[in-house]
């Protein structure tokens, strides 16, 4: 069930933390043996490193159209230098910076303390588009997090659990405090696998401001005038969460929502076992490999690898056929853009190593295997553990 869910995704987090400094490991054994010797190394030294650095520009990573906008602003406050100013250039400049203007945006009456109006904002996604808060429809659920900070990480599979659940009825928003764009992005996407909003702050203009945080996590539950109806410091469990969500949309969320099509969740839950049990023995056969390489002129050998890649293709066929219930679409796009890359990308390239034996192209596409199964192994996770909690 979604506990099980947890305890999946929470061990998947605590290796990922190592992996990023280490070799990437052979197994699952492998991983967890170096992450029970080197967590304690990882939270002494790794952790200080994060809390102590900056993401950098508030605008890094902009998109094509933001950045645009800046340079648009940059050459006429250049033009005004040069040229002198207008009405006409003055206005374009000022409406420029308005819609620039990164961070706090005040408003009359603004606090974080419950029962004020939520302070507005303009922050960047991990796309690099441009998101105000108080342009967002409905209740809000605002979390602050890193990716040093353990309980943050700890609870955002809960925060995407009930985020698919309450189906659209409300918009989850998850800022990070202080780092770069791609630190951001590895734990958003390849550590947690959330699917809902997550917007940069690097430059920590919201924590140095207008939300100053006495703890992480902090989440602000902000109802559709924009007022705070509760904040919460620290790890919301999930019934909690599931409370909180549900008194800002009038309706219960969570068991009490009408349960998951027959068809889809158990097609789906199938599926997914039958990729992790293939994936497993697709790693048994990767180990043999890399402990021998010889093994690749074995025709045996070779035959088991090609099997496992035609598997890999008809679990990705397979998932095609599903249709999710809507609510929970970006979940299974997720699923299936990962089964896709590991049938339609790395299967290929195995057998063309297999074809010809050369062990520098096998290594390119396991290392493609091993990366879009780790993509797809949170994307399952949360997959299963939103349909599981329907059940």
């Amino acid at each position: 069930m979604a506990g099980n869910l947890l305890d999946r995704l929470r061990q998947k987090q605590q290796s990922y933390i190592l992996f990023t400094f280490l070799r990437k490991p052979y197994s699952t054994r492998d991983a967890i043996n170096r992450a029970l010797i080197t967590a304690a190394i990882a939270a002494a030294i790794i952790a200080p490193i994060f809390i102590g650095g900056r993401g950098g520009d508030a605008a890094e990573g902009a998109g094509e159209e933001f950045s645009a906008r800046l340079v648009e602003l940059e050459e006429l406050k250049q033009q005004r230098d040069n040229e002198g100013g207008s009405d006409e250039l003055d206005a374009r400049i000022e409406r420029l910076e308005a819609e620039t203007h990164l961070g706090y945006i005040e408003r009359d009456g603004d606090a974080s303390d419950r029962g004020a109006l939520a302070p507005d904002f303009r922050l960047l996604d991990l796309k690099g588009q441009p998101h105000r808060l108080s342009e967002i429809d409905g209740p809000i659920v605002l979390n602050f997090w890193a990716s040093w900070c353990e309980p943050c990480i700890e609870e955002m599979p809960e925060f995407e659990i009930v985020n698919q659940e309450a189906a659209g009825r409300v918009t989850f928003i998850g800022v990070n405090d202080g780092e770069s764009l791609e630190t951001a992005r590895q734990f958003a996407d390849e550590v947690t696998g959330v699917s809902y909003l997550v917007l940069l702050d690097p430059t920590k203009s919201m924590t140095d401001g207008p939300y100053p945080l006495v703890g992480r996590p902090t989440t602000y539950f902000i109802s559709s005038d924009g007022i705070i109806n509760e904040l919460r410091v620290g790890i919301v469990d999930i019934e909690t969460l599931r409370e909180l969500v549900g008194d800002l949309i009038g309706d219960e969320v969570g068991a009490a929502q009408e349960a998951v099509p027959e068809n889809y969740g158990e097609g789906a839950l199938n599926i997914l076992d039958s990729a992790r049990a293939n994936f497993a023995v697709a790693e048994e056969q990767i180990q043999r490999w890399r402990d021998d390489p010889g093994v690749l002129g074995d025709p045996g050998w070779q035959r088991n690898m090609e099997a496992q890649t035609q598997v890999w293709s008809d679990l990705h066929e397979q998932f095609l056929e599903l249709t999710p219930p809507e609510q929970w679409g970006d979940l299974h796009e997720r699923v299936a853009d990962a089964l896709a890359q590991i049938a339609n990308a790395a299967g290929p390239l195995v057998r063309d190593a297999l074809a010809t034996e050369e062990e520098s192209g096998l290594l390119t596409a396991i290392t493609l295997f091993e990366s879009f199964r780790d993509i797809f192994d949170i994307a399952a996770d949360n997959l299963a553990g939103v349909i599981e909690t329907q059940q």
